[in-house]
């Protein structure tokens, strides 16, 4: 699952996707889910990699879910320092029994006491109702009154590229996200060689060079790999980032001599 807020993306990871599929209200006298979005927030990407669980503190029914405020602290504590900072708490989740859910005006008033009473520093936080067919997710923000929902992206209608350049024009990372949908899955030659191009250049950096900080977030349809201090880093990274560039501009001019790059985005970041 992979959605837009604003300039940054947000997304799901697979593990936290099937946890979700778990808890779906598919039999009719299965009572609501729900529990705590927790992940990592970076200059222009979410990731909620982790959510707690119903427990039999947790107060359901058919209609409703109260979790208990007490163990989800805990949860939140804990999670925050085995990731030395780096995981937050980022909102609430929960099952509807209806096949496209809504809001319900105790949701709406939870996200906003949650908000209100978070120490977090971040100044938005989200709500996730799952439905038996498709999820309603939002946001609210500091300020604001009402939860905003928040647009799906749509992963075969694609594939977005960024590559991110400092202030030497040094590139120092790079996102892609979606699917170019060209032809039947495993058999379109555009992605597999956009896949291999970000794979080998991850590969090569780790095989042939001594970095050792870098981040690497990676789900379906979705891989970001960033070196967060490029410019004291091995010489051999920045020419395998620079050569990966090249790869990436030669495919999409190969592209466009078909008459296929309308369904590529790509955007430089400095």
């Amino acid at each position: 699952m992979i959605y837009k807020y604003g300039d940054k993306y947000v997304v799901f990871t697979d593990e936290v996707v099937k946890i979700f599929d778990k808890y779906k209200q598919y039999n009719h006298t299965q009572h609501e889910s729900g529990g705590i979005l927790l992940g990592k927030v970076y200059n222009d990407l979410i990731i909620i990699d982790q959510i707690s669980e119903p427990s039999r503190e947790d107060k359901s029914g058919r209609f409703y879910f109260i979790r208990n405020v007490k163990r989800a602290q805990k949860i939140v504590e804990r999670a925050w320092k085995e990731s030395n900072g780096e995981r937050i708490y980022l909102g609430e989740w929960h099952t509807h029994p209806e096949d496209i859910p809504t809001p319900s005006k105790d949701d709406k008033i939870l996200l906003k006491n949650m908000f209100r009473h978070s120490r977090m520093e971040i100044d938005f936080l989200f709500m996730v109702i799952l439905g038996r067919i498709s999820p309603y997710f939002a946001v609210i923000q500091k300020g604001m009154k009402e939860m905003m929902p928040i647009e799906r992206i749509h992963l075969a209608s694609g594939l977005n590229i960024i590559i991110y350049k400092n202030q030497y024009k040094q590139i120092y990372g790079f996102q892609a996200s979606g699917y170019l949908n060209l032809a039947q899955k495993g058999y379109d030659i555009y992605n597999a060689a956009f896949s291999q191009i970000f794979m080998g250049t991850i590969n090569s950096i780790i095989a042939l060079t001594n970095i050792q900080a870098n981040i690497l977030e990676k789900e379906p349809a979705f891989i970001r790999f960033i070196i967060p201090d490029i410019k004291t880093a091995d010489e051999k990274a920045k020419t395998i980032l620079e050569a990966m560039e090249v790869q990436v501009a030669m495919v999409i001019e190969e592209m466009k001599s078909k008459g296929l790059d309308h369904r590529i985005h790509i955007e430089i970041k400095g």
